[in-house]
């Protein structure tokens, strides 16, 4: 009974030994996974969106805001994926299907004002919302590679957010 017992305290102490020396891999908190998700499904409409807007835009603004958009959010994507892959978070394949939704509505407008519009006030609505989850990420994230792409949201979208008002006022004023 005695020998059995010390061979009992062995294997615990190897087991023990084992497990220290090859801890399991840090789960991100759930604030990162879901700022990572979320803004990753953000890029891939703001690129859909973007390339409408740069093909359909009726106004000059809205082409090239639409082509800087797409721009800034494709580069801005792979820094999010490449960070996604180190803290093990998978993304999806596509926008979320509110975002789906809203990009058929764009699709299926019509070149013209109309489209200016309606596609200036969705991204105004959709950036000012990607911003506030980046800030949400700032204040309460853990993980310091997922709150510097925040941080780096944050300018981006406060620069789309700041140039998407000038071509509203330039749009309604036309």
């Amino acid at each position: 009974m005695n020998r059995s017992r010390g061979l009992f305290v062995v294997f615990a102490a190897v087991v023990f030994t084992l497990g220290a020396a090859a801890p399991a891999a840090a789960v991100p908190s759930p604030q990162d996974a879901s700022f990572l998700i979320g803004i990753h499904q953000a890029n891939l409409y703001e690129i859909a969106a973007g390339n409408l807007a740069a093909q359909k835009g009726a106004s000059e603004e809205v082409r090239r805001l639409g082509q800087q958009i797409a721009a800034d959010h494709t580069q801005f994507d792979a820094a999010v994926v490449a960070v996604a892959d180190q803290v093990k978070v998978t993304l999806p394949a596509k926008p979320a299907q509110e975002q789906q939704d809203v990009l058929k509505e764009l699709a299926a407008m019509p070149t013209g004002p109309s489209f200016d519009q309606m596609w200036i006030t969705r991204e105004i609505e959709t950036q000012g919302e990607s911003l506030q989850s980046a800030r949400t990420e700032l204040n309460f994230g853990f993980d310091p590679r997922v709150k510097e792409l925040a941080r780096q949201a944050d300018d981006m979208l406060i620069t789309h957010v700041t140039d998407l008002n000038r071509a509203a006022a330039d749009v309604n004023a036309g």
